[in-house]
């Protein structure tokens, strides 16, 4: 297969252009083609667009153009880990999802802060670390699982702060009331 000629200058600003965000139309003129009006330049860059070669280096710059842009896993990790670890007294700008200033009745006025799910960060992380949980045992789903876990030895459970046997007839599952305390 014979090699392909390579693009000329303004094919090649042409395609530079309209990875840069610019109308056909626009790219085409500013390229440095010439046509006396601006719908010519739209129509030639149309033409221009349906050549093969064109769509290769065009495919090529935009997905350069991605890997330039996207964040990187480790950057998105890094940000998911700061989301976490954000204290809401000081939080970084791009931490806060929200500010808003309220009045109560003495006319104080309160500024308040939301920052970004903590809890969404931490659901995100795990997905992107492959930490799904679907590899465990139906209880670690529960979060207060690991409650009733640390009081249970031998047929006994924690039961208001004392050890408690379980009868032989116990139930397989255990109802806690709980209450969240801020």
């Amino acid at each position: 297969m014979p090699r392909q000629k390579a693009l000329n200058t303004r094919q090649l600003k042409f395609i530079k252009l309209i990875v840069q965000g610019e109308s056909m139309a626009q790219a085409h003129r500013r390229a440095g083609y010439s046509c006396p009006t601006i719908e010519g330049h739209g129509a030639n860059a149309i033409r221009l667009l349906k050549s093969e070669r064109i769509q290769q280096e065009l495919k090529k710059l935009k997905d350069k153009q991605f890997e330039k842009d996207a964040l990187s896993y480790n950057e998105k990790r890094s940000f998911l880990s700061r989301v976490v670890r954000a204290d809401a007294s000081k939080a970084d700008a791009d931490l806060i999802q929200e500010v808003r200033e309220e009045v109560d009745q003495q006319g104080n006025v309160k500024r308040v802060v939301k920052l970004v799910s903590k809890m969404d960060a931490l659901k995100e992380d795990n997905i992107m670390s492959g930490d799904r949980f679907s590899d465990r045992s139906p209880q670690a789903m529960n979060p207060f699982a690991f409650i009733i876990q640390l009081g249970r030895q031998q047929g006994e459970v924690l039961q208001h702060g004392e050890r408690v046997a379980l009868p032989a007839t116990a139930p397989a599952t255990i109802e806690v009331d709980a209450e969240m305390v801020e």
